[in-house]
């Protein structure tokens, strides 16, 4: 039942923000205090559980995770603007997009704040929470793909569902199938070198991309 909840946590942590108080700082202290408490707390009543966390950081600094890390970021980052750019008239009104952004509280000087929490510590939070985290939690139960699997579809969930306020259907559901597949990437690099840095910083490099989509079509 524990897991069960630690799933559907996040998702309800932004359904509270954005449809019950419709304001994005609300959501982000919802959503992020999620992320970074439960893991910590378990972390912190389980002494090996933090160690192996530790020890996982430590191996991720390394060449080659690095390297793709920052690979794979930049063509997530590319494919991003790139699609928005060729598809931005069909893909939605940024006149209306924008009055919803700004009725959430996304917009003065607060913006440049918001920014740095998506490229600096979302990255690190989202990706400790599923690809660590929640991946552990579900390894011994159900084996390594449908782990990843998992929470790849449940880290997706939340973003669809933040989707479907800004973009008329079915866009909204059609852009969460990337983040599903960028899930399922980080994923793969979770097992593949037993870190989470690998993850990060591809996971940073593509929040850029959506960064840079809303400084030049929405700001």
């Amino acid at each position: 039942m524990k897991n069960v909840v630690y799933l559907f946590g996040p998702t309800i942590m932004i359904f509270i923000g954005l449809s019950y108080f419709e304001s994005i700082p609300i959501t982000f202290v919802l959503f992020y205090g999620w992320l970074f408490f439960i893991p910590f707390i378990t972390y912190l009543r389980h002494s090996k559980l933090k160690e192996a966390f530790v020890q996982s950081i430590k191996n991720g600094f390394a060449v080659k995770p690095i390297l793709i890390g920052m690979i794979s970021g930049v063509i997530c980052l590319l494919s991003i603007y790139g699609s928005v750019a060729l598809l931005q008239n069909h893909l939605f009104d940024i006149d209306r997009l924008s009055k919803i952004l700004i009725q959430w509280g996304f917009s003065g000087t607060s913006v440049w704040g918001f920014i740095l929490v998506l490229i600096l510590i979302n990255p690190m939070l989202e990706e400790w929470y599923w690809r660590e985290f929640m991946f552990k939690r579900y390894l011994d139960k159900i084996g390594v793909p449908k782990s990843v699997i998992l929470t790849s579809f449940f880290y997706a969930l939340y973003h669809m569902l933040s989707l479907i306020p800004l973009f008329e259907m079915p866009f909204s559901l059609i852009a969460t199938i990337p983040v599903f597949f960028a899930g399922l990437l980080w994923g793969y690099f979770r097992v593949k070198f037993s870190s989470i840095i690998a993850p990060v910083i591809s996971h940073a490099l593509a929040d850029i991309g959506i960064i840079l989509v809303y400084l030049n079509y929405l700001m």
